[in-house]
């Protein structure tokens, strides 16, 4: 698969469609030609920062137009860009910038007090302030603008199908964040799959509600949309009501949301008319649940979908030809991926037989950046293990079945119960925990932990959460505390957590 700058193609559709609608945050709408100006503009002031090709450099912010630009601009200027997950607490992120090895860092202003932080802690050499709060020896994004002369002309960076083009951090199932290595042949390949399988033409407005550290909000179909020539329309929040605005009121023909933004929309005293929408892109939902939206949205396509970061996004999406007769199906894999189910020996099984799904193709990532020990787990001869449980149907259609033991899916986080139990083992008072994910309503799963106090120690169940909450995420501190005498544990030794999950849940 070739590979090249991402920001190719902007050049393209600024010739093209010099006048077309390319992106849409609130009031300030860029055409291709205004959007391909401002990304140089963008490239140009980092480039004075001191933002050189190859440097890695981490985004700290919301959704917002200023973030693609930046994101294009470090493109262009062949950096690496690494957006950082703003739900993460301060310490979490100082070790992704170390650990990556990050050298500058552009943060707004929600995100000034983590930036302080990580910049007394790391080794950063360069701080860009996207707005006015200035930490340490940051410069302003404003002012490196404002230096740039009119009609300023950053080329692209030549790049080849291997050069890293971004690191995206997930907790994955060990105790610490990995940085997933997406390289520019990832994305070529990704881009390609997305406009044939969700069709995409530039007549399409595709809605962008997800976090751009995700790669849901990335690639699916994420910056695809400007190889389409099509439109991206961001959203302030996740909130359904301004979802539901949003997607009435700026025409969108496509969008992915996740479960619980989906089942707010559903709830809504006035559910939107999305007339224009024709795909609707989401992953976890019930069979039930899409019945009940395909009855309220006839005229919009559903797809359920097979993805991770480390595959760039999905593998394969449900077609429209197979909604009703395959539904639960997950779909048949993208152009250019193969997907296999294997048993413990990693043979190949029959259809419709359960095992591993391993995927191996041109979109997915090489590996994981600075872990060998993770690299040499998931790899094997050219695939990827992805531990996830399913089977593949004789039509070549993929069913999930189970995830991987250990992940905990809160609100379309990963959260890795081996940090948690890393972190609570830290306090003097713990002699032994294990941490699970249980059902919850709202956020799907939720964080349970079962703790073994030392000896002699009164620390209550809430106390361990405030300890949590001074080193993790909200989202990844327990929901549950539950104190416990001992753990269920096999002949080796290994705690029991499928145990655990037949415990009934109690109050913390």
């Amino acid at each position: 698969m070739a590979g090249s700058n991402f920001t190719e193609h902007l050049r393209r559709q600024a010739l093209r469609r010099a006048d077309h609608q390319a992106l849409v945050d609130g009031a300030d709408r860029w055409t291709y030609a205004e959007l391909d100006a401002d990304v140089d503009r963008y490239a140009a002031a980092l480039r004075e920062a001191g933002v050189a090709t190859g440097d890695l450099v981490g985004v700290l912010g919301r959704n917002t137009g200023r973030y693609v630009l930046e994101l294009l601009a470090l493109s262009r200027l062949g950096a690496v860009s690494v957006p950082l997950n703003w739900r993460l607490h301060a310490a979490e992120q100082a070790y992704v910038v170390e650990q990556a090895g990050i050298t500058g860092l552009l943060y707004d202003d929600d995100f000034a007090d983590e930036a302080a932080h990580v910049a007394g802690a790391t080794g950063l050499r360069l701080l860009v302030a996207n707005e006015t709060r200035v930490v340490a020896d940051a410069r302003r994004l404003a002012d490196l603008l404002a230096a740039q002369p009119a009609g300023v002309r950053v080329p692209d960076v030549e790049r080849g199908p291997a050069d890293l083009h971004r690191l995206l951090y997930t907790s994955g199932t060990t105790a610490r964040p990995k940085g997933v290595m997406h390289t520019c042949g990832n994305l070529t390949a990704n881009h390609l799959a997305q406009i044939l399988e969700l069709e995409l033409t530039p007549a399409d407005r595709i809605l962008v509600s997800a976090p751009l550290f995700h790669v849901s909000g990335l690639e699916a179909p994420g910056l695809a949309v400007f190889v389409a020539g099509a439109t991206m329309v961001l959203t302030p929040t996740f909130q359904p009501a301004d979802i539901a605005r949003i997607a009435d009121a700026e025409r969108i023909t496509g969008m992915v949301l996740a479960a619980q933004i989906l089942f707010g929309l559903l709830d809504l005293a006035e559910p939107p008319e999305l007339a224009t929408l024709r795909y609707l892109l989401f992953a976890g939902v019930a069979p039930s649940v899409r019945q009940q939206v395909k009855r309220r949205l006839p005229h919009v396509r559903l797809v359920d979908t097979f993805g991770m970061t480390e595959l760039c996004n999905g593998v394969c999406y449900l077609d429209a030809a197979h909604e009703e007769s395959k539904l639960g199906a997950l779909g048949a894999p993208f152009p250019g991926v193969h997907i296999r189910i294997v048993d413990e020996d990693f043979q190949p099984v029959a259809p419709g037989v359960e095992g591993e799904i391993i995927v191996r193709g041109e979109k997915i990532s090489p590996g994981y950046w600075r872990d060998d020990e993770a690299n040499r787990r998931t790899r094997r001869d050219g695939w990827f293990r992805t531990g996830d449980v399913g089977r593949i149907d004789a039509d070549g259609y993929l069913w999930f079945v189970d995830r991987r033991t250990d992940l905990i899916k809160s609100g379309g986080e990963n959260v890795a119960s081996a940090e948690v139990e890393r972190v609570l083992a830290q306090h003097p008072d713990v002699a032994e925990v294990a941490v699970i994910g249980v059902p919850d309503p709202r956020w799907d799963e939720v964080p349970k932990a079962f703790v073994i106090l030392r000896e002699g120690a009164t620390t209550t169940a809430e106390q361990l959460r405030e300890h949590c909450r001074a080193a993790l995420a909200r989202y990844k501190v327990p929901r549950y505390v539950q104190l416990v005498a001992t753990l269920p544990r096999n002949d080796s030794g290994k705690v029991l957590k499928k145990a655990l999950r037949e415990e009934p849940v109690v109050p913390r």
